[in-house]
This record gives C-alpha cells, sequence and structure tokens, in this order.
C-alpha cells in the first residue's frame, strides 16, 4: 500500500492552522509520526482516515483520492486514537 499525502492543509474555524502544505509519501513497511504536542500528528491521522476533511490539499491511497473513494478504502485502514475507550463487552479482536 502507498500513502501520498498532496499539499495538505488544515485550518480550524477558529483560525488555527494545524497543517501547512503538508507533502508525505509512506511505502510498505511500517513509520512512526513523531513531533511535539500541537504539532498536528492527531490531526494528519484524522484526516488520513476521514475521520476529518482537509482545508485543502489531498491524500491517495494506491492512487486513489480518499475523499472520492471514501467507503472502499476505510476498509483498507485501522486507526486507534490516542483517547480510545475498551469495551468490555468485546473481545479484542471485536474490538479493533
Amino acid at each position: 500500500m502507498k500513502i501520498e499525502v498532496q499539499g495538505l492543509n488544515k485550518i480550524y474555524p477558529n483560525g488555527n492552522q494545524a497543517l501547512k502544505d503538508i507533502n508525505l509519501e509512506f511505502g510498505k513497511g511500517m513509520f512512526g509520526l513523531l513531533g511535539p504536542n500541537g504539532a498536528g500528528k492527531s490531526t494528519l491521522m484524522r484526516i488520513m482516515v476521514t475521520l476529518m476533511k482537509p482545508s485543502s490539499g489531498r491524500i491517495l491511497i494506491d492512487g486513489k483520492d480518499i475523499q472520492k473513494h471514501r467507503k472502499e478504502l476505510r476498509r483498507m485502514l485501522g486507526y486507534l486514537p490516542q483517547d480510545f475507550r475498551f469495551f468490555t463487552s468485546l473481545k479484542a479482536w471485536e474490538f479493533l
């Protein structure tokens, strides 16, 4: 799976710019996203898994725009946010 982030920007309604002209490419393998608090890591991840829309720019997964192929591409993605809550009624594999 190849993920491309092209010219991504996110400006919140209050005027705060969380992301400014982000360009990244992830190939096959495992990657970490590191940075200080408030750097925009969570915002970038939320946009990448289609939980949030960017102000501008786009993300491609295997050449397909996530906004245009949202339903199809969401099946290929997994995301575990930093503030998740475990549901005790579910088994671990059901939760994931």
